[in-house]
């Protein structure tokens, strides 16, 4: 049977880690530590602050925030033993926004396991965040 058709649109999907499996960072347990994805919502124009960046605890500009990566990739102890491809550039394009938005008056930290920049120009991406937007690796 043949189907002619103007387009074609493949959704794979995702599933998101429950970030409560690795109590040792907090989650949960301390307002102040987010997943990226809420993270992003607090990014949002049209989320709970605005586009602000705040802390959930009370409300006050952060001085420095941290990204901790591979935090159920790559972990045999939560049945992901595979890379996710992508958590390394969301966290480079996370810490150059905050930087950004916070003209420069905010600490930005990425720690990660491997740096894996898979895509066309994401390693010279990674080196500009770093030399030129200030987030530290």
């Amino acid at each position: 049977m043949r189907i002619e058709a103007g387009s074609v649109i493949l959704a794979g999907g995702f599933k998101a880690f429950d970030a409560g499996l690795k109590g040792e960072y907090g989650y949960g347990r301390w307002p102040n530590v987010i997943t990226s994805l809420e993270y992003e919502r607090i990014l949002s124009a049209a989320g709970p602050f605005q586009g602000h960046i705040q802390r959930i605890s009370d409300a006050k500009a952060p001085r420095r925030i941290a990204w901790i990566q591979c935090v159920g990739s790559r972990d045999l102890q939560t049945n992901a033993d595979f890379c996710s491809s992508i958590c390394c550039m969301f966290a480079i394009k996370e810490a150059v926004l905050a930087r950004e938005k916070a003209a420069g008056d905010i600490q930005t930290t990425i720690f990660y396991m491997d740096m894996r920049t898979f895509g066309k120009s994401f390693q010279r991406y990674r080196d500009l965040a770093e030399t030129e937007k200030g987030v530290l690796f």
